[in-house]
C-alpha cells in the first residue's frame, strides 16, 4: 500500500530539510509528500526550502511564518526574535517564491484511498491556534470539537514542533513534529509516515549536522538564540 510522507516547520533550515528529503527517498512505497506549513521564518535559506518543498510536495499548507512574511499574520502574533526573521525573510526572498506563498490554502480536505484527511498548520478550529491544552479533559474535548468540525479520518496538524500521535475513537490525530526545529527536547529532524489503508503511523527521527547552519547564522549577525535552540532541541 502506498504511503504518504508527513512533514513540517521546516523554517528556512536547509540542512535538515535536505536529510529528511533523502530519508523518504530511501523508504518504499511512498506516494507523496504533505507539508504542512511554516516553510520559512528562523533560519537564512527560505529560498532553497521553498524551491525544494515546491519540487517535492504534492500539497502545502500555509504556516503562521509564511503568513508573517506575505503580510497575512500581524507582528503581534511573534516574539521579537521571530518577527526580526519574519522581516529579514521577506527581504530576502524572491518574488517567485514570495508569490508562491501567497497561493498556499490555510486548511484543505483530501481523500486518500478510503480515508479523508484534514490538513491545517495549527488548529482546524482556528488556523494559526496551537493544538495543545493544559488537561487530558480540555485536550479531548479539542479532538472532539475538531472531529465534529472537520467530518474527517484523520487529521494532520503542525505548529507546536513537537511529534504526537494518538487514536481517537475510530479516528487518528497526527502532529509530524518539526524538520527544522525541534521542540521537544531531542535535537534533530523529525517527520511521520502514514499508511491510510489500514491506518498506521510511524514517527521518524533523523541526526544531523547543523553547525554549518549555525556558523551562517553567525556570519549574518542573526539571532543566537535560533542557532542554540538546536542544540537542545527546544
Amino acid at each position: 500500500m502506498a504511503k504518504i510522507a508527513v512533514i513540517s516547520d521546516i523554517h528556512s533550515n536547509i540542512f535538515a530539510l535536505e536529510v529528511v528529503l533523502k530519508d523518504i527517498k530511501k523508504k518504499k512505497n511512498i506516494k507523496e509528500i504533505i507539508c504542512l506549513g511554516d516553510v520559512v521564518g528562523y533560519y537564512p535559506y527560505p529560498n532553497e526550502c521553498i524551491e525544494l518543498i515546491r519540487d517535492n510536495c504534492s500539497v502545502t499548507m500555509l504556516g503562521n511564518h509564511d503568513a508573517g512574511v506575505i503580510g497575512q499574520e500581524s507582528a503581534f502574533f511573534f516574539n521579537p526574535t521571530a518577527y526580526e526573521m519574519v522581516v529579514w525573510t521577506k527581504e530576502n526572498l524572491k518574488q517567485e517564491n514570495y508569490n508562491w506563498l501567497t497561493s498556499l490554502p490555510r486548511k484543505k480536505t483530501i481523500e486518500r484511498g478510503s480515508k479523508t484527511i484534514y490538513l491545517v498548520h495549527g488548529s482546524p478550529l482556528r488556523t494559526f491556534d496551537y493544538f495543545d491544552a493544559f488537561s487530558e479533559e480540555s485536550w479531548y474535548s479539542m479532538l472532539e470539537k475538531s472531529f465534529e468540525t472537520t467530518k474527517t479520518d484523520i487529521l494532520m496538524v503542525g505548529h507546536t514542533h513537537i511529534p504526537f500521535k494518538l487514536k481517537f475513537e475510530k479516528k487518528h490525530f497526527l502532529n509530524p513534529g518539526s524538520v527544522g526545529q525541534p521542540r521537544n527536547g531531542v535535537p534533530g529532524a523529525y517527520y511521520a509516515i502514514l499508511n491510510t489503508n489500514p491506518v498506521s503511523i510511524s514517527m521518524e527521527h533523523l541526526n544531523y549536522d547543523y553547525s554549518p547552519l549555525q556558523k551562517r547564522m553567525k556570519e549574518l549577525g542573526l539571532p543566537e538564540s535560533l542557532s542554540e535552540r538546536l542544540n537542545h532541541g527546544f
